[in-house]
């Protein structure tokens, strides 16, 4: 059902990712942070439904590249 090794590469790069961000949090700004992650992963989950549960093809199409291209956009941070 699911690809397991691109599900391998967005687990390695998301723990990259919050590596990363765990690394320039400064210590009193981390609940402020925690809370844009959730905010970010509430956003993404909310694009990745309207792409597969949606009734309306444009607006799932448009969804789906919107999601696509913040997920590009966060790996365009990792090197490699």
């Amino acid at each position: 059902m699911f690809d397991t090794e691109a599900s391998e590469a967005t687990e390695t790069a998301r723990a990259a990712l919050i590596d990363i961000l765990d690394a320039i949090t400064p210590i009193d700004q981390g609940p402020e942070v925690m809370h844009w992650r959730i905010e970010a992963k509430m956003a993404q989950a909310a694009l990745l439904d309207r792409a597969v549960f949606n009734s309306d093809r444009h607006d799932a199409q448009m969804a789906g590249r919107i999601a696509r291209r913040q997920i590009d956009a966060c790996r365009s941070l990792l090197l490699g």
